[in-house]
């Protein structure tokens, strides 16, 4: 295996242990800690049904408005279907998600992020949730 593809495949396994770890944090009602995986930045983008949102703030107070306690973030799985390296601080990223509480389906779709590597560490830059 060439040292790109090896390289490629380190990247790509750094991001999805990184979104296995925010995961874990949402599923243990850490909301704080599952955003330390976006980019803290005024730049970082969100964008869903409803439009877009800029900065990590902002994200972060809409999931405190949505999710105003433990009990309403539910279970959240995801199933990859796509990664790419698109360089080597790059990485786009596309999964099927879904939240469930009690067993029951409460939302769930498809997400694209882009995730880079800032000051040595893999962050959501941007991510696109349907």
């Amino acid at each position: 295996m060439a040292a790109t593809d090896s390289h490629r495949q380190n990247a790509v396994h750094t991001v999805q242990q990184a979104l296995d770890e925010q995961v874990q944090a949402w599923n243990s009602g850490d909301l704080e800690k599952a955003m330390t995986y976006y980019w803290n930045s005024p730049e970082m983008l969100w964008i869903n049904a409803t439009g877009v949102e800029k900065g990590c703030q902002e994200v972060l107070d809409m999931f405190r408005k949505n999710f105003a306690d433990t009990g309403q973030m539910g279970l959240y799985t995801y199933t990859p279907l796509y990664t790419e390296q698109l360089s080597e601080e790059a990485v786009y990223y596309v999964f099927r998600w879904q939240i469930a509480r009690e067993g029951k389906r409460l939302m769930g779709g498809v997400s694209s992020q882009l995730w880079k590597k800032i000051n040595g560490r893999w962050v959501v830059t941007a991510e696109h949730a349907s």
